[in-house]
Order: C-alpha cells, then structure tokens, then sequence
C-alpha cells in the first residue's frame, strides 16, 4: 500500500512538473511564411529569423543564415501565439530588398521596403494569441 502512495505521488508530480514547464500547453501557434525579394536577384549577405522551434513552449530563438544567399529568399516557419515574427537582411551589394512576413503562406501580416540601395531591411509582427 504505502508503494502505490508513493508510486502515485511520483507520478502526479511528474505530471505536474511538465505542465509547468510547458509555457503554452494548447501548442497554439502560427504558421508563418519570411520573404525578402529584391530587383533582378542579387545576394544576400544574410538573414535572420524568429523561429518557435517548440510550439508547446513561448520561447523564440533567432536563426540566422549566412550568405552569400540567392534572392529571392523564403522560409516556412513556426511562431507560438503572442509573439514576435520578424526577419532582417542585408544585401551584398546595392540591392533594394523588400520583406514580408506572411500567414499560412497567402495573408501578410507585414511588408517592408529597405531605405535604399545596399540598406538591410526588416519585418515584425507580433502573432495574436
């Protein structure tokens, strides 16, 4: 008997214990969709983006990708409810980029145009939650 209580109190914090770790128990997330475009393609020195890389936890890591990279750019990501999606890049040369953060890949939620050639530009959107 006294094995089963204390089996049963392991058991029940365990269980408490994870539901507090998890910071966003209904996974409630965004799917959301970074763009940067440019004229007539160029490269990017880099770009870097909000990424939730666990839907369950309100945690959001910045990823970055070093260049040269092709433009047009685009990544598929996912940000947990209530936070920030957003993306900068740099062009290499005298590119003017433009971003956008878009929902579901077709709803934009954003768009940002760089202040001149060569500038780096970025998009932020806070997800509802």
């Amino acid at each position: 008997m006294k094995i089963e209580a204390v089996l049963g109190t392991v058991v029940l914090c365990g269980a408490l214990a994870g539901v507090a770790a998890c910071s966003n128990p209904t996974g409630k997330s965004w799917a959301i969709t970074y763009e940067v475009t440019g004229q007539n393609g160029g490269t990017l020195a880099n770009v870097g983006y909000a990424n939730s890389p666990d839907r369950y936890n309100d945690e959001v890591k910045q990823q970055t990708v070093q260049g040269p990279v092709g433009v047009p750019w685009k990544q598929d990501v996912v940000v947990t409810a209530g936070q920030q999606a957003a993306i900068t890049a740099t062009p290499t040369g005298a590119l003017t980029l433009t971003c956008r953060i878009l929902l579901d890949g077709e709803r934009e939620l954003a768009r940002a145009s760089a202040a001149g050639p060569g500038k780096p530009v970025s998009c932020t959107k806070t997800t509802d939650s």
